[in-house]
């Protein structure tokens, strides 16, 4: 958690000196047809920095109540694009797990710890382009991006116009866009699916 107050006072300091212009997006997250949770994905632009911040509180019922609350900041180079850093803070009646990339001057650092999967590891390629980023950005002509939850890169196709399927180990999710902005996600499940639909209000 304190890693997490660190980067969100530096972001907060750096705008309250310079201009900073921020980007709100809310979703309702559904099974069935059944809202079960909320989302909100905030983009953070200031000069010293481009910060995505997306919070997440979801309840459901499945042989017992589930309860799941994350969030996850991931912190670019506004002049070269790269991550930086990027943590992820869950929390659910099955555990606490966190979860962190980080650019040491020539390499990440991952350690990846969340339910039922872990992952370290290093990388050596700058990244400049990540999950958190798709929720803003249609990822036209990209064929993979980094998904921070899972600290490694998944595969984009596209599959229409607008659409795009994601792949990651035996994980698959498709994205649907309209003139450019990302209205729906839906994130395959062998049991039933779950629906993250950009919110009305």
């Amino acid at each position: 958690m304190l890693q997490f107050v660190l980067i969100f006072g530096l972001l907060m300091l750096t705008c309250t000196r310079s201009f900073c212009q921020t980007i709100t997006q809310k979703y309702d997250i559904e099974i069935a047809g059944i809202t079960i949770g909320h989302m909100t994905v905030a983009q953070v632009t200031s000069p010293a920095s481009v910060v995505y911040d997306q919070t997440c509180n979801v309840e459901f019922w499945f042989f017992g109540k589930i309860r799941i609350a994350y969030k996850t900041l991931s912190r670019f180079d506004p002049n070269t694009s790269q991550l930086l850093r990027s943590d992820i803070d869950a929390h659910s009646n099955r555990g606490d797990y966190l979860s962190d990339v980080i650019w040491q001057k020539d390499h990440y650092d991952i350690n990846v710890k969340q339910y039922k999967y872990e992952r370290k590891a290093v990388e050596t390629q700058p990244i400049d382009f990540t999950a958190m980023q798709l929720y803003f950005e249609e990822p036209v002509g990209r064929s993979r991006v980094f998904a921070e939850y899972f600290g490694d890169y998944a595969t984009i196709e596209p599959t229409r116009k607008g659409s795009y399927r994601i792949r990651i180990d035996d994980r698959e999710d498709e994205y649907f866009y309209e003139n450019g902005k990302l209205i729906k996600i839906i994130k395959k499940n062998p049991i039933k699916n779950f629906v993250i639909r950009l919110s009305n209000s």
